[in-house]
């Protein structure tokens, strides 16, 4: 079976999945921010991230929600998609103590979007501004990444230095040594 991609488009979607989805265009139609999108079948898996990677010719990073035990304290990861995460690794780059993945009730409340779909243009809404944004530090210095729109059949190539711009914060940048 194979996975659909749409051709490389600009512009807003007709419809909206959810209301993050909506902040999201909305932010960057309103800052006049140059970006290219892809629909696609839903892209969760590794695999279903190499035919997006092929659709863009960038590759796609992956974004985690992390949270401390309880729960009151939130950081939003952007790895390379196919390094190892260890979060061991992660807590001893920022000095702190053990983390874990947010659950879908978590990601749902503070970012607006269901599992697969975790974005850094999560961080524009108002519940998530406490949240930590850190960035592996060779996704960081590429000129462009690709993420998720919100929904995990929607992913938009933009450039580092818009995405830091629109979300109005540069990420605390750590060294992922784990090998791909």
């Amino acid at each position: 079976m194979s996975f659909y991609t749409s051709e490389i488009m600009t512009g807003v979607p007709e419809t909206f999945k959810n209301d993050t989805q909506k902040l999201i265009y909305d932010s960057l139609e309103g800052a006049g921010m140059e970006y290219t999108r892809i629909e696609s079948d839903p892209g969760i898996s590794m695999d279903d991230c190499l035919n997006i990677d092929k659709a863009f010719g960038i590759d796609t990073v992956k974004t985690i929600l992390l949270t401390n035990r309880q729960k009151n304290r939130f950081w939003l990861y952007v790895t390379h998609a196919r390094k190892p995460f260890i979060t061991k690794d992660f807590g001893s780059a920022l000095g702190i103590p053990r983390v874990s993945f947010a659950d879908e009730a978590l990601m749902l409340e503070i970012l607006g979007t269901a599992h697969g779909a975790a974005t850094p243009f999560g961080l524009l809404r108002p519940e998530a501004q406490d949240v930590i944004f850190v960035m592996d530090r060779d996704v960081a210095e590429r000129d462009k990444i690709v993420i998720t729109d919100g929904d995990p059949c929607g992913f938009i190539a933009i450039g580092n230095k818009d995405l830091f711009s629109l979300l109005g914060k540069e990420p605390i940048i750590i060294e992922n040594q784990n090998q791909i």
